[in-house]
């Protein structure tokens, strides 16, 4: 009935954060002085000891224990002691939603050591792009062309998009893919009823369920770019006494495809589970990644991928202009997880989940004089000196006919000078997500009731560590700004799926939500605000089986998206002011906010065919918004991406995907457990635009706004119109399993003017650059060899589980292609260029 009560026979979990500069993708935070590699890990790990001490004393309180072990006459049995509730998983010929499912096999044969939004790249009408162009670092995706602020990520129930960005930093959650047990891809609004509003879709991540089988993994991989990973891993399988237990812990180093994009992490991912009886089980998880990272979030020009700097593309394109050997992240976000699952009666069912998150880092970055950022932006004076010779010329301000500025009696006046920041962002976030489901009238109708509490606070604050000349009687380590951010949200749903009858359901959502934001301690203004949002979202969905092989379902849904905590106002700089067009701190009132939450009305039309032969869908979307909220190409002084609202715009587009198995009647007299060639496919079309929208940049100082662009009947920027994916995989039950893809990715435009196209003029001025990125077209492969089930001797596999080699071929055919990119502050278009042939080598090691 809509939920997954997961059964495993007897035999038989990581997050995110900020690099306050970046490309498209960045948002905004980092923590306090803190080293990665210092010994605030070694506190993270006592927590972790006091938290499994108390948190079932805790549990047991909060979360029903009574019931945990009743042994009701109508209590099912089951085959196994393993219990997940996950209600808001779509199931096939049953939820009206459009979704992929990811399995364990699946990841263990494609996995090696790529961040998730590139391992989940060949997914229904995703794009997906690493800044270091090798896979790992900060890499991001997008679902219809939404990028993840608009996603809801959960991992094991908990929401993973930062409560004030709402983006996910999958750098923060290094080699999260070898300890997940399956994800589960929606594409639109989806069945998330809490967290990030999932405009986009939602990826929906369950961990390893350890309990199912007992192991130790050893793996070792390298391969081009200095690419490294080691990582032990342990399952104890579920013992005798109901507990289970598992660790991971990795290390993955790269040097990147571009220059200076380096990567360092650690891995962990600790977990403890007890049965409580025969119909519950409790479950404490600890993970995170310390990471550090040389930073590459700005792409390079087009005189750069043409070669035109040394004459040899291949060099040049891998220029990364954060040419600062230092310009560095350094951040740990570790989270901490309490979830429990009860089957309370035959028809009853509770969960319950606990979380907090704890970032803390910093990053480095450098700002030459060439960034045009003087000693204001630094909240700095000006100071002067009578030795003019002695300070580089561009240091001085000037007078408009470029004589150097002269105070009488003063001197020479000096501005600016080359820099270098500290940004710290230090975040708590605490979680609450009961859910309780309950299956009534003779198992037609399953209800599902839930909600969410989270109180997020966090501190921002910069410093400058260096100056080339700063002025006098500046302190060491001084701090430029400093604010806190809070924001809480609470939500509670309700959603009923009711089958009328075997080929019939109907599914009903409904959702209030409030956020509150709040700024306080601006410690150089005088800004303190709240503000508020109340969402009510519906969504509604049917489904009708046709009969054993067909499906049609559609469904209507709503959804709503408040701004970021920045986007309403940018603290860090000494020039923006709250965006609301009243202002008033005497009377402490901030009304009307220039930035609106966005609004959403999502059709959906699908038809599935499945038979054992083959598996096909097809899927036509419209989505209708009010004030969505946009990139305008462009990226800040930090390279957090500009936003604002597009008074009325579409994305409407067509997916097909399907999954053939080739030989499938050849092999089904033979004793292959496993399909041995398939052929996988999707492809999406889409069409992606602005009806009205006029940019707004800013407000005067009499409350009016000020207006700029109009790029009504603009395509949308990094929305490419056609994405499709092919795969071919060969897997058996002997050992050798292997893989060839191809993806096709459409042209992109780089900012919202698709391209000048309502000034076509500015085309064909001398020195235009087109901001557009090309269509390419790649070709990855892999092959995998396991000698144990190859050779099925039974004294090899009394000592080891696995004994596997694998190598993955990324982009055979050498291509040179980028993947995203953007406009910087002056108006020159950039790219983010994709690494060029490379090859990773693992070996592992099962016992």
């Amino acid at each position: 009935m809509g939920t997954l009560i997961k059964t495993a026979f007897l035999k038989a979990k990581k997050t995110g954060k900020k690099s306050g500069v970046r490309s498209q993708e960045s948002e905004g935070k980092k923590s306090s002085r803190f080293s990665v590699h210092d010994s605030r890990f070694t506190i993270h790990v006592l927590l972790f000891t006091i938290y499994a001490l108390f948190a079932p004393a805790v549990a047991g309180i909060l979360l029903f224990t009574g019931y945990a072990n009743s042994q009701d006459k109508d209590t099912i049995k089951y085959e196994t002691n393993t219990i997940e509730v996950d209600a808001l998983r779509g199931v096939e010929r049953l939820t009206p939603i459009t979704f992929e499912n990811i399995k364990r096999e699946t990841i263990e044969r494609r996995y090696w050591m790529q961040d998730l939004p590139m391992f989940i790249n060949g997914s229904t009408n995703i794009n997906a792009y690493s800044e270091s162009g090798a896979s790992i670092g900060y890499s991001y995706f997008s679902i219809r062309g939404f990028d993840q602020k608009r996603i809801a990520i959960l991992i094991n129930g908990t929401p993973q998009n930062d409560a004030e960005d709402h983006q996910v930093y999958w750098v923060d959650l290094s080699d999260i893919g070898s300890s997940v047990e399956s994800i589960q891809l929606q594409r639109g609004i989806g069945t998330a009823l809490y967290g990030t509003s999932s405009i986009g879709g939602v990826i929906n991540i369950q961990t390893l369920d350890y309990f199912k089988n007992k192991f130790i993994n050893l793996n070792a991989g390298t391969g081009d770019y200095n690419s490294r990973r080691y990582s032990m891993e342990y399952s104890s399988g579920l013992l005798d006494n109901g507990f289970g237990f598992y660790g991971k812990f990795s290390k993955t180093k790269s040097d990147g495809y571009r220059n200076l994009s380096w990567s360092d992490h650690w891995s962990y991912f600790l977990s403890a589970g007890k049965m409580l009886g025969a119909n519950s089980v409790i479950k404490m998880n600890f993970y995170g990644s310390p990471i550090k990272n040389h930073l590459a979030y700005y792409g390079v020009s087009k005189d750069y991928l043409d070669g035109k700097i040394s004459g040899d593309a291949r060099k040049d394109r891998r220029y990364n202009p954060l040419e600062y050997p230092n310009e560095t992240d350094n951040y740990n976000q570790p989270h901490y997880e309490l979830v429990y699952n009860l089957q309370a009666t035959k028809n009853l069912f509770i969960s319950n989940t606990l979380s907090y998150m704890r970032g803390e880092g910093y990053f480095i970055t450098n700002y030459p004089i060439s960034y045009g950022a003087d000693f204001s932006y630094f909240r700095l004076p000006n100071f002067y000196t009578h030795d003019s010779a002695s300070f580089n010329p561009a240091y001085f301000n000037r007078n408009p006919d470029g004589t150097i500025v002269f105070v009488p009696g003063k001197g020479y006046e000096v501005g600016r000078s080359d820099m270098v920041v500290n940004l710290f962002v230090n975040n708590n976030d605490y979680g609450w997500y009961p859910k309780v489901q309950w299956k009534h009238s003779g198992d037609k109708g399953n209800l599902l009731i839930g909600g969410e509490l989270r109180i997020h606070s966090s501190e921002h604050y910069g410093e400058v560590s260096f100056g080339s000349v700063l002025p006098p009687n500046t302190l060491a380590n001084y701090r430029y700004y400093y604010y806190e951010g809070k924001k809480k949200t609470a939500s509670l749903y309700v959603n009923e799926i009711y089958s009328f009858n075997k080929n019939f359901t109907a599914m009903l959502g409904l959702q209030f939500a409030f956020h509150r934001y709040s700024i306080d301690n601006d410690a150089n203004k005088p800004y303190k605000f709240d503000v508020d949002y109340n969402f009510f979202t519906p969504r509604l969905g049917l489904n009708y089986n046709i009969n054993n092989d067909f499906r049609v379902f559609a469904n209507v849904s709503m959804a709503r998206r408040e701004p970021r905590l920045k986007d309403i106002y940018d603290a860090e700089s000494p020039y923006s002011r709250p965006n609301f067009r009243v202002v008033d701190t005497l009377s402490g009132t901030y009304s009307d906010p220039l930035i609106k939450p966005e609004e959403m009305t999502n059709f959906e039309l699908g038809f599935g065919y499945s038979t054992n032969l083959l598996k096909a869908n097809l899927n036509f979307y419209w989505m209708n918004f009010t004030n969505e909220i946009v990139n305008n190409g462009q990226l800040d002084n930090v390279g957090q991406p500009i936003n604002g609202n597009a008074g009325k715009s579409v994305h409407r587009g067509i997916e097909f995907e399907f999954e053939y198995d080739l030989i499938a009647q050849i092999y089904s007299g033979i004793r292959y457990k496993n399909p041995i060639l398939t052929l996988n496919g999707n492809l999406a079309l889409t069409d992606n635009y602005f009806r009205e929208y006029t940019e707004i940049n800013g407000v005067d100082s009499a409350g009016k706004i000020i207006y700029g662009n109009d790029y009504s009947g603009n395509k949308i920027l990094l929305n490419p119109q056609i994405i499709g994916n092919l795969s071919l995989n060969f897997n058996s039950d002997f050992g050798l399993g292997a893989y060839f893809t191809m993806q096709y990715i459409g042209k992109q435009y780089l900012d919202n003017s698709e391209n000048e196209r309502k000034n076509p003029a500015a085309t064909q001025v001398a020195g235009y650059v087109d901001k557009i990125i090309n269509p390419y077209t790649v070709f990855n492969a892999g092959v995998s060899l396991d000698i144990v089930p190859l050779i099925g001797s039974k004294n090899l596999s009394k000592y080891f589980r696995t004994l596997e080699a694998s190598l993955k071929v990324n982009n055979i055919f050498d291509r040179l292609y980028e993947t995203t990119g953007g406009v910087d502050w002056t108006g020159t278009p950039n790219w983010i260029p994709a690494a060029e042939r490379n090859i990773f080598f693992n070996m592992k090691v099962g016992f």
